[in-house]
């Protein structure tokens, strides 16, 4: 091979910035099945009991969206994005969708139907495919301290992992826990931290995190107060059940 690194991560960038313009979201470099290493569709595999039977730990974040309403616009978060989103589908997966967003097309809806479209919608699927046949636990990220709010981020798009690596006992982690929010911010720390040592020791994140099922669909919510919901958003889930962005 004769391209340098440099030219490797270029190319890589203009495949990004093409496949962007025609499909915002739609990451154009990733793994391909349908060879000896990776024979078939992950999701379809773990659907057929044709994966290993590990547990899983998967999850989202309750505002994904709100992150590239300001950096990365590579999601659809607007009206006119998602509109051109939908337009490549077929009208009554179109209706179905714009309807589990009651106030759609309002700016709140429409930042969170594209953080379903490219973060919730996979969670969702890979919960029921995988639950299907081996220990899975789904968790929702929704804790934000007052400066991530106030700057309207929220509970976004990688926001938990300054609970997984610690970040708040950090003097960057002390500056956004500034207003009064530090014995939060460590105590969510603590409690992903806890969940995820437990499940990396003995395979169960806790006996009272109950794993994913079809029949209770048990969540378990990251917050000042964490608790345990069942199918919260059933209707944005059986909105986008059977999307892929590899069709």
């Amino acid at each position: 091979m004769q391209a340098s690194p440099a030219q490797l991560v270029e190319a890589q960038h203009h495949l990004i910035r093409q496949g962007m313009r025609k499909r915002l979201g739609a990451f154009p470099i990733g793994p391909v099945f349908g060879d000896d290493y990776l024979p078939m569709d992950p999701v379809e595999a773990m659907r057929s009991g044709r994966v290993h039977a590990v547990p899983l730990i998967v999850g989202t974040n309750a505002e994904e969206g709100r992150l590239f309403t300001r950096f990365l616009g590579m999601l659809p978060t607007n009206e006119p994005m998602v509109e051109e989103l939908l337009s490549g589908m077929k009208p009554a997966d179109r209706e179905r969708i714009t309807a589990a967003y009651p106030n759609y097309p309002a700016p709140s809806a429409c930042i969170q139907l594209g953080g379903d479209f490219a973060f919730s919608s996979a969670a969702w699927q890979i919960a029921e495919a995988h639950g299907a046949n081996a220990p899975t636990y789904l968790y929702r990220y929704d804790y934000a301290p007052r400066t991530l709010r106030w700057s309207g981020f929220g509970a976004t798009h990688a926001t938990e992992l300054f609970a997984v690596f610690d970040i708040y006992r950090t003097r960057f982690g002390a500056l956004l826990t500034a207003a009064a929010d530090r014995r939060a911010a460590l105590r969510v720390s603590n409690e992903v931290q806890r969940r995820w040592r437990c499940f990396s020791q003995i395979g169960v994140p806790g006996d009272d995190w109950p794993a994913y099922t079809q029949d209770d669909r048990a969540v378990l919510v990251f917050d000042r107060r964490c608790r345990i919901e069942f199918d919260p958003h059933q209707h944005r889930r059986i909105a986008w059940d059977g999307f892929s962005l590899a069709n």
